[in-house]
């Protein structure tokens, strides 16, 4: 909502918002200009025109009543988004995992080419100065998100799939339904650009072979092979079609982040850049906020990452395994929704198992309510039985603890989506809580 907005202000339309509580992101809209109010109430919709709403928004939200009574035009946020598709040449970047790093990354080539693209993201980016921005050029750059089927309602020139999971549940109630709204997205679009090494995009390769493929295998289009991990950077050597490319490098860790490089640099190509031209810019690249965000290294590592699935928080620790060799690895962990956690809370277990120890917090439900039988203790156990050392945590008490447990020499990584990250900032410096 704070990217649209930020947008909006750019395209100098007139906006004002509101929000429950104030943040980092408010605050930046508030220094722009923008009217905020806090809380929610009728009196703030003076004499708009539309609401533009999300999905943690529902419907009998009193400012949406209002609307409602006053005959306004009422838009969830994808279909504003949707608006935009119609109108410029994008790229959207979909998927269950990676798709915020891979837009980033996707934008920063753009940008680092010499052109002035538009994005939108999920989280902000150093190097893009925020996480949107409303370009001279016509090409716009937009992270998609799957979670409750509105992004049907784009047609991009140029459709991205990272991966498709198991996620989301509460709308798409199976894979199948999943796979099948992929399938339309892809259906919608000029152009595809698809995950060979993904099981669910090979069946759509399968149904469009026209797209373009990535991957670490010799059948995709563009293939990275010899991977090699060093102090959170990766090396890999790079072909196109059969042809060699040579060496690359880029100042990210993790096997996931070489898909994410290949999603970017097979949509900068789509787009008219070479490769000979790109791959001296993937160093310029700065992981967004909360994907892997390195807060402290002085004598602990201090990581915050936005990883709320288990595939995401296994590959996490897996990635800090292989490159820290210093003293134990902790993970806290702040479980995000109500009804994330009752269709897939058994699979966070075998997620942790290389955690020396890991500390639960309380559930964060987002915008949901409390699920009956849905309980953090049952995470616990579930976590129990694959790490040595298990904590409950009252969310209050996670700066306490790590004061308690963590020792020289430690990596602590935090998961979550929720506002575990506070505790995490609160911890390393009260500094870096005002700047966030």
């Amino acid at each position: 909502m704070s990217a649209l907005a930020r947008v909006f202000w750019q395209q100098r339309r007139p906006l004002q918002g509101s929000n429950i509580v104030p943040n980092a992101r408010t605050q930046e809209l508030s220094q722009l200009g923008v009217p905020v109010s806090l809380g929610h109430d009728a009196n703030h919709l003076g004499d708009a025109s539309a609401v533009v709403y999300s999905s943690a928004i529902k419907q009998d939200n009193i400012e949406m009543k209002a609307a409602k009574i006053q005959g306004l035009d009422i838009l969830h946020r994808q279909e504003v988004l949707a608006q935009l598709t119609h109108s410029y040449p994008t790229i959207g970047i979909a998927g269950t995992h990676g798709k915020t790093t891979t837009a980033a990354l996707t934008a920063t080539l753009l940008k680092a080419a010499g052109y002035d693209p538009s994005y939108l993201l999920g989280a902000g980016c150093p190097r893009l100065n925020g996480h949107s921005h409303w370009g001279s050029d016509q090409a716009l750059v937009l992270e998609v998100c799957e979670s409750d089927g509105h992004f049907l309602k784009f047609s991009p020139a140029l459709a991205v799939i990272t991966n498709i999971g198991m996620d989301h549940l509460n709308h798409y109630k199976d894979e199948k339904n999943i796979l099948s709204s992929f399938r339309q997205y892809v259906a919608q679009s000029n152009q595809a650009i698809l995950c060979a090494d993904d099981k669910n995009c090979q069946r759509l390769l399968n149904d469009f072979p026209q797209a373009l493929s990535y991957g670490l295998h010799s059948d995709a289009d563009l293939v990275a092979s010899c991977i090699v991990q060093d102090q959170f950077t990766t090396q890999f050597q790079l072909s196109f079609q059969g042809k060699n490319l040579g060496a690359v490098q880029v100042p990210l860790p993790g096997v996931h982040n070489v898909y994410n490089t290949l999603a970017a640099l097979l949509s900068g190509w789509h787009w008219g850049l070479s490769f000979q031209e790109m791959l001296p810019l993937l160093n310029q690249f700065q992981l967004p906020e909360h994907r892997f965000e390195v807060l402290n290294q002085n004598g602990v590592m201090i990581v915050d990452d936005y990883a709320h699935l288990p595939e995401q928080i296994d590959i996490n620790l897996k990635t800090i395994r292989a490159n820290w060799k210093k003293g134990r690895v902790i993970a806290l962990f702040q479980p995000h929704r109500f009804s994330r956690m009752q269709y897939m809370g058994e699979r966070f277990g075998p997620a942790f198992v290389d955690a020396d120890i890991v500390g639960v917090t309380d559930i964060y439900a987002a915008f949901e309510k409390p699920v009956p039988g849905v309980d953090v203790n049952k995470i616990v156990d579930e976590v129990a039985l694959h790490a040595p050392e298990v904590h409950y945590l009252p969310s209050s008490s996670v700066v306490d603890f790590m004061k308690r447990v963590v020792r020289p020499g430690d990596a602590v990584i935090g998961f979550g989506a929720g506002d575990l990250c506070e505790s995490l900032y609160q911890y390393v410096s009260p500094a870096v809580v005002a700047s966030h």
